[in-house]
């Protein structure tokens, strides 16, 4: 096994590193490396060297340490490979487990409904614990070690090469990937607040349906409902399909309420706010005439229509300026976008792109149009993009639906115990249900609601939905269902 020995004088001031001098001891370390370790090694040390000198600074050391570097570094047969991936595959995943924890903690008052989120809680869940890594293993050379071993890969390569790649040489790919950027440490933590930020604001963007009137003063919705914009909103709106009476209006309502929130003209004292009630078509704000919730009015309540002052796209603009910051130190994705085709979902732009293009220009589309304006009775709105009457009925109201719900899961944990009965019921064997909740842990949502998986073996996923204080209504299951599908795949692909 090739061990790791960082030459001392690496720690003294850096000296000048020319090009030259990088080229010149790469060209002789390949002449020595393939003297060595012969033929077979040829592309291995030439592709490593190449990785190493990329990612090489003037402060990593001169060019004596780059070269005392490779040669103690350089795994040149089958078996020290294999030792170092499967040291690099648990010392990693320990540190990428308890990281995770760590960041878990932190954010558990800002993503659960514990209460209050203080000052303080939001420096907490701004931070990011993992921040420093990559700065740290740059530099004390352990992302080196695995640049000059693993070879990284294009997308195009992943796409044509992969499905004939076995598992162990998928792993090695990802394992170099983890060093394909170096990002300074004060970039990642910034984009952390950033992120941080914006989950803390949207997780509280609720709408009392309640308190929504119209010129008549009518209110359509029932007392208590709380929705957060957007997910609850638009789950609403496929709900009011089945409510022949009131759900047209109810649909144009959430409409009307979407695009006050767009448009930023949405006062902002509504926002997850029971004491006011609110005309959105008209923007008048008024004390409520009816209350339906026992949270305290805040002291200094103002009741005006003074709209939100563009935060949302603030927050947007910080998000995407804290973003562009990782753009010069990430040369083979070079934006936020190319970022998430390429190394995120790893799926080329131009495939999504043509996909898209093919479902919208589908001869399908005015035909299903024609159909759905049948079945309703009426020309299509913008809304309809959100119609499901082509799942089959249902012979519950989404009321019946809550209070059903809510009778049999009044808490988060009367949730956690049915999951291996729900499993079951979707066709797990009972053995493979039970070991499956058994690494599921579920949480109150302050917000919509996601499944966060675990990053260790030790660990269990998380799955998030929202509960009331009078049970999980139906929209909550809806969450809890679809992210536990989330936590089933996380627990497989882990474990």
């Amino acid at each position: 096994m090739a061990q790791t020995s960082v030459n001392a004088s690496a720690q003294a001031p850096a000296k000048t590193l020319t090009p030259a001098q990088m080229n010149d001891s790469m060209m002789k370390l390949q002449t020595e490396l393939l003297a060595k370790h012969g033929e077979g090694q040829k592309a291995r040390i030439r592709t490593g060297l190449h990785q190493v000198v990329e990612f090489w600074r003037p402060e990593d050391g001169d060019a004596a340490v780059f070269e005392s570097f490779v040669r103690a570094n350089f795994a040149g047969d089958q078996e020290s490979i294999h030792t170092m991936f499967q040291r690099y595959q648990r010392l990693l995943e320990q540190l990428d487990g308890h990281m995770h924890e760590i960041s878990r903690e932190f954010t558990t008052q800002q993503d659960l409904d514990l209460g209050p989120i203080r000052s303080y809680d939001e420096l907490f869940g701004g931070y990011d614990p993992s921040a420093h890594v990559i700065d740290d293993f740059f530099q004390n050379k352990l992302a080196f070690v695995v640049l000059l071993n693993f070879p990284l890969t294009t997308l195009e390569e992943r796409i044509n090469l992969g499905p004939k790649w076995t598992r162990r040489q998928w792993a090695e790919t990802r394992l170099a990937e983890r060093f394909s950027k170096r990002i300074p440490a004060d970039v990642n933590l910034a984009i952390a607040q950033a992120g941080s930020d914006a989950s803390n604001y949207i997780a509280g963007y609720n709408i009392w349906m309640y308190h929504l009137v119209d010129d008549q003063g009518q209110r359509r919705f029932p007392p208590k409902m709380r929705l957060l914009s957007h997910w609850n909103l638009r789950d609403e709106i496929k709900a009011d399909y089945a409510d022949a009476q009131n759900g047209l209006a109810k649909q144009r309502t959430i409409q009307q309420v979407m695009e006050r929130i767009v448009t930023q003209s949405i006062p902002q004292t509504v926002i997850d706010n029971p004491h006011v009630d609110w005309n959105p078509y008209s923007n008048e704000v008024k004390a409520a005439a009816q209350q339906d919730s026992d949270v305290p009015a805040k002291a200094d309540l103002k009741i005006t229509n003074s709209p939100e002052p563009d935060t949302l796209y603030a927050t947007l603009l910080k998000t995407y300026r804290a973003s562009r910051l990782a753009d010069p130190y990430s040369p083979t994705a070079p934006t936020l976008i190319d970022r998430r085709f390429n190394e995120d979902r790893q799926i080329p732009e131009e495939r999504l792109q043509a996909m898209l293009e093919q479902v919208l220009t589908s001869p399908l589309v005015p035909q299903v149009a024609k159909l759905i304006e049948a079945r309703l009775g009426r020309p299509l709105e913008p809304f309809d993009i959100w119609y499901n009457g082509f799942r089959s009925g249902n012979k519950y109201s989404e009321a019946e639906l809550d209070a059903i719900v809510a009778k049999k899961y009044p808490t988060p944990e009367a949730y956690q115990k049915d999951i291996p009965n729900l499993l079951m019921k979707l066709g797990f064997p009972e053995a493979r249900a039970r070991y499956v909740a058994e690494h599921i842990q579920v949480d109150p949502a302050r917000g919509s609601g996601h499944a966060m998986g675990a990053e260790m073996r030790s660990e269990k996923s998380h799955l998030r939905t929202r509960v009331e204080k009078t049970g999980m209504n139906y929209k909550g299951f809806n969450i809890a269902v679809h992210e536990m599908g989330h936590n089933v795949e996380q627990t497989f692909s882990l474990n």
